[in-house]
């Protein structure tokens, strides 16, 4: 066997393997993410409520109580040991974030690497549309649920030092479920619109384009064009959240990007790749200038066809679209009015279409 054989073989091979050993390690990583995310948010708003002005003025009772009663009361030790438990687990769930966040986007850059070279041809950039945009789908995942924006507001007061008035820490999701709670149905309605719904129809229509199915294919990129319109939505989240962050930072506010919005970006990226592949395997040379153009009818006279003849290749008809798709038909199937016209063609092949003058 041939080294071209052999190797074309074993990245077909790996094609079938390497989605699925990448899906399931890529599905763990997006829950550890989402799960430390979240742990490290509560144990953070659990140290940030022990240092709001009421938990400071209770702390300084307990600590003088704990003096007067010479330890015996242990309701200052207790807070203290409190806060320093919750900040410990609060960073160790950012190494967490940190490590797990990193290696699931390493792990999806590795694997978009491999999608976009494993197959040749127009086979390669299909197989790349349909894991660039699934690999999407896990980050975008993450970046619904994970947070996206955490906002401290603190002051340093006289006495008590510095003291926070309010800390938020929100993912996409868990916004919009506040909008809708708080009755801004309207502001709910479109921040849910532009950052889930229609990235996941975009994300649908990349998938079904990238079927073998004719029919699912043509009618996914026809929505596609429709939808072109809206395929910035996504990025416009992106946009406004990062506003949001810029604008949350000054003296008195500290403003931190969570997981959710890197993710957000990275699914963002993955998507117009996708998209970029799509338009790339849906590319087609011009057609000729000089075709002849003819309807094909079935034998039986209940399906036809607007296409032009490349080759007679034995008992099968190679010809061309309009729409520049390649395809076959099969002689037996075909009219009688076909068999003449392609009777006529051979004859005229065989004839010289001039004589030589030497």
């Amino acid at each position: 066997m041939s080294r071209p054989r052999v190797t074309s073989r074993l990245l077909a091979l790996l094609a079938v393997l390497v989605p699925l050993a990448y899906y399931p390690l890529a599905a763990w990583l997006a829950v550890g993410v989402i799960s430390s995310s979240t742990a490290e948010a509560a144990a953070t708003r659990r140290a940030a409520a022990a240092s709001t002005a009421e938990a400071k003025s209770s702390y300084a009772g307990k600590w003088l109580l704990e003096g007067i009663t010479f330890g015996y009361y242990e309701g200052a030790s207790l807070a203290d040991a409190d806060y320093d438990q919750a900040v410990a687990f609060a960073t160790a769930a950012g190494r967490r974030v940190s490590l797990l966040g990193w290696s699931l986007a390493g792990l999806t850059a590795a694997f978009i690497a491999f999608a976009t070279f494993a197959r040749r041809g127009r086979a390669r950039w299909r197989y790349a549309v349909r894991h660039a945009t699934a690999a999407s789908l896990v980050l975008f995942a993450v970046g619904v649920t994970a947070t996206a924006v955490s906002l401290v507001a603190y002051r340093d007061v006289p006495v008590m030092g510095q003291v926070i008035f309010k800390y938020e820490s929100k993912g996409i999701a868990e916004a919009i479920g506040r909008l809708f709670d708080s009755g801004n149905l309207v502001l709910g309605g479109l921040v849910l619109l532009f950052s889930i719904v229609i990235p996941l129809v975009k994300a649908g229509l990349l998938l079904a384009a990238s079927t073998t199915s004719r029919a699912w294919h043509d009618t996914a990129v026809r929505g596609i064009h429709a939808f072109g319109k809206w395929s910035m939505a996504d990025v416009f989240v992106i946009a406004v959240l990062l506003a949001i962050f810029a604008l949350g930072s000054d003296e008195t506010t500290d403003a931190h990007a969570g997981p959710g919005l890197f993710f957000f970006a990275g699914y963002c990226l993955l998507s117009i790749t996708a998209a970029a592949a799509l338009e790339r395997a849906e590319r087609r040379p011009p057609l000729p200038a000089l075709l002849d153009w003819r309807i094909w009818r079935a034998a039986d006279g209940n399906r036809e066809q607007e296409a032009a003849l490349v080759a007679v290749e034995g008992d099968l008809v190679r010809v061309l679209t309009r729409g520049g798709r390649r395809g076959r038909l099969r002689t037996a199937a075909l009219s009688e009015a076909d068999h003449v016209y392609l009777k006529a063609r051979r004859e005229a092949a065989a004839e010289p279409l001039f004589e030589p003058d030497d």
